[in-house]
């Protein structure tokens, strides 16, 4: 039986509502056994293999950094020195809004942590100031979608893990990227704001600006010290995220002083338990890959593909489109160890640069956690911001409009992505 068959029963299997993991572990045992027998001191190698990653490790640290950075008040005051910096822009909440997630971006790396921790937040305060909900919700939606572009980034990570792209200068390459998103998303602020007539905060004076300045910079420090350590070269994107797990412990216990020894327990349990399933994940796409490769599946589908592609510039939007569908029903990371063994041998053949690739599959799929049916952000603000589903979804469709266009913008121009790494001489 030909091994192509193992990606129909990839296919199968999700149907089937199979966990992902075991799913590409099933599919990879099939493929060996398609291409000369499974060698179980292989598939043993090769799963322990995929998480015993120096690069890996810094996935549970940046998820930990993030849940202790909500759990100790962090996201509160973010919240109110954003909503000082901005808040008197029409509509002045919304621009915070984006503000604050693009700051929280930089600390947690996860679209699920922006929208549960500050999203709670900024609907209510968006709620009292009279806004109306669906608006509230959607913007909370639609700006949480930054936690993975810029960095740190757990997809990214990920990435760069199985593809062998370095971390450092995909971590730099979300910048612009990100930029060009929130400055978007605050430009249909404006837009809906004034022609809706949403209230603004009061022009801040001087005392109070300074206040706010003094409460965020000991939060806002925490992405400084990240990208400044990766981009000097003293220490790398795992080292710096066990720093800002430190520096967001330092902050809870003895600054603020909202969490004890009790409280940061209980959020490393919890990060434990989310770490689990994504190393199983990664440990599973690793000997998914290996499959693929020893039975040269990347390189048949090349083969057939490049055929009809001879751009690199059709391969990205061909991509793009595939990964929009892909993103309406599989998780951001399932979809990344999944899709990157085969994706990135064609990218290499064409000459894609593996760091632009990244950050496409990464905003692509990012689209995907607000589509339904199965986007987890939407089911996030959903539940926070205690939305029918239908009206939060009809409430995004311009933000889905907004996003599509940065997308084509960071997909067309490739400088978006490799002029801050290559800046930094940081290669893909």
């Amino acid at each position: 039986m030909s091994p192509m068959w193992g990606l129909v029963l990839l296919l199968a299997l999700f149907l089937m509502g199979i966990p992902v993991a075991y799913s590409l572990g099933l599919s990879a045992l099939f493929i060996m056994t398609c291409s000369g027998g499974v060698k179980w001191a292989t598939v043993c190698g090769q799963m322990v293999a995929g998480i015993n990653s120096f690069t890996i490790l810094s996935v549970p640290l940046f998820l930990l950094a993030g849940n202790l950075m909500n759990r100790c008040g962090v996201t509160d005051r973010l919240f109110r020195f954003a909503r000082v910096l901005v808040g008197w822009l029409p509509g002045g909440l919304g621009h915070v809004n984006v503000l604050a997630s693009f700051i929280f971006a930089g600390m947690s790396g996860t679209a699920i942590a922006d929208a549960s921790g500050l999203g709670r937040i900024e609907i209510k305060a968006m709620e009292d100031a009279g806004y109306d909900k669906d608006f509230s919700c959607a913007i909370t939606s639609a700006s949480s979608t930054l936690g993975p572009i810029i960095p740190p980034s757990m997809p990214l990570v990920v990435y760069g893990t199985i593809s062998g792209a370095s971390i450092g200068a995909l971590f730099l390459a979300g910048v612009i990227p990100g930029a060009i998103m929130a400055l978007m998303m605050m430009g249909l602020v404006t837009v809906i704001s004034i022609r809706r007539k949403y209230p603004k905060d009061a022009l801040p004076g001087f005392r109070q600006l300074l206040r706010a300045c003094k409460e965020g910079f000991l939060p806002c420090l925490t992405p400084v010290i990240i990208l400044l350590g990766i981009y000097t070269g003293i220490f790398t994107p795992t080292e710096s995220a066990a720093i800002a797990v430190v520096y967001a412990a330092v902050l809870g216990l003895f600054v603020y002083r909202e969490v004890d020894f009790k409280g940061i327990c209980e959020v490393v349990r919890q990060t434990i338990g989310d770490s689990v399933g994504l190393c199983a994940l990664v440990a599973t796409s690793n000997l998914f890959g290996t499959a693929l490769v020893r039975a040269r599946i990347p390189q048949t589908i090349t083969a057939s593909v490049m055929g009809g592609i001879d751009h690199e510039v059709v391969f990205l939007l061909l991509v793009v489109v595939m990964l929009l569908v892909v993103g309406m029903f599989m998780e951001t990371v399932s979809a990344i160890a999944i899709l990157t063994p085969i994706l990135v041998p064609i990218a290499t053949s064409l000459g894609v640069d593996l760091v632009h690739l990244g950050i496409v599959m990464v905003l692509t799929l990012m689209i995907g956690v607000l589509s339904p049916p199965f986007g987890v952000v939407l089911f996030a603000v959903n539940r926070v911001g205690e939305i029918p589903m239908a009206r939060l979804i009809r409430a995004l469709i311009p933000w889905f409009v907004l996003l599509i266009g940065s997308l084509l913008v960071v997909t067309l121009v490739q400088e978006t992505c490799t002029w801050l790494p290559s800046l930094a001489n940081l290669g893909g």
